[in-house]
C-alpha cells in the first residue's frame, strides 16, 4: 500500500497548466526523486502535496486519507514535512532554537498554560528541549547548537533545515533541492546523510533535485516532469536510458 499517492493532480493558473494529471505513489521507506528541467512543475507539485495550493483537479491521499483540501499546518501535523528550495531558517535564532520551535507542533497546551507557565507546561517544554538536543546530536549539529543559524556554512544550514523538519516527527519528508549549491564532497555527504535519516527515522522521502549524481545515487524510483507532464518513471537505469528524458534535458539534436 502506498503511504502517499497523488491521483491525477492538476494545477492551473489562469490559462497556464503548471502540472497535468500527476500520478505519484510512494511506498513506505522508499526514497524517490522528482526531476525535470527548470519550470517543469516540480515545486508546484510539492506545494499541492503540502497544502500550499489546492489542486485544480485530482486528489491526494496520505495513508488512504484524502488530504486534498487540508491546510499546510494540518498536513504537517498528520506527518508530512518539507524543506524549501531557498533555505527558510529563522536566521536570528540559534541552531537549537530553530529545532525547538518546530517541536511546538507536538506540544499539547493552550495559550493560557503557556502564558502562566503551569508546571505541566514547564515539564513538557523541558522534554522538548531535551528532544531538540537529541535530534541535533543525531544530525551532527550538536557542536554548533548555540550558533546563530545564519552564521553556519551553507551545507550545515541545509542540514539544519532538514533537522527542523524532522522535529515535527514526519513519516514522509519532502526535500526541495537539498544539494543545491553544494560542492561534490558536500553532495556525497548529503547522500549518506539522507540514506541514514531514512533508516534511523523510518522515513519515506521524495526529493526534487537537479544534481543527477545525488538522484541516481540514492533514489529507488524517479519521476520525470517536463512542462508539467510526466514523461517517464522508473528506476535510475531506466531513467538514464529513456529517450524522452534525454531529449528533455539535452534537446532533440
Amino acid at each position: 500500500m502506498a503511504i502517499l499517492k497523488t491521483d491525477n493532480i492538476t494545477m492551473q493558473f489562469g490559462g497556464l497548466t503548471a502540472v497535468s494529471d500527476l500520478k505519484i505513489e510512494l511506498e513506505k521507506n522508499q526514497i524517490a526523486g522528482l526531476i525535470g528541467p527548470n519550470g517543469a512543475g516540480k515545486t508546484t507539485a510539492f506545494n499541492m502535496i503540502t497544502g500550499v495550493y489546492v489542486p485544480t483537479k485530482g486528489k491526494i491521499f496520505y495513508n488512504d486519507m484524502d488530504i486534498t483540501m487540508k491546510k499546510p499546518h494540518e498536513i504537517t501535523k498528520l506527518g508530512i514535512a518539507r524543506t524549501f528550495q531557498n533555505i527558510r531558517l529563522f536566521k536570528e535564532l540559534s541552531v537549537l532554537d530553530n529545532v525547538f520551535v518546530a517541536n511546538h507542533l507536538r506540544l499539547k497546551s493552550n495559550w493560557v498554560s503557556s502564558v502562566i507557565r503551569t508546571p505541566q507546561y514547564t515539564l513538557k517544554e523541558k522534554e522538548m528541549h531535551e528532544k531538540s538536543l537529541d535530534l541535533l546530536e543525531k544530525v551532527g549539529l550538536i557542536d554548533v547548537k548555540d550558533e546563530d543559524s545564519y552564521s553556519l556554512p551553507y551545507g550545515m544550514q541545509r542540514r539544519l533545515e532538514i533537522a527542523r523538519a524532522l522535529a515535527t516527527k514526519p513519516e514522509v519528508l519532502l526535500l526541495d533541492e537539498p544539494a543545491a549549491g553544494m560542492n561534490p564532497q558536500e553532495s556525497q555527504d548529503l547522500m549518506s546523510f539522507i540514506s541514514r535519516i531514512r533508516d534511523e527515522f523510518n522515513l519515506t522521502i521524495l526529493m526534487i533535485e537537479h544534481h543527477m549524481q545525488v538522484v541516481m545515487g540514492i533514489c529507488e524510483k524517479i519521476y520525470v516532469l517536463d512542462y508539467g507532464v510526466t514523461i517517464a518513471q522508473g528506476n535510475p537505469f531506466e531513467i538514464q536510458n529513456n529517450q524522452k528524458v534525454i531529449e528533455a534535458y539535452l534537446g532533440v539534436d
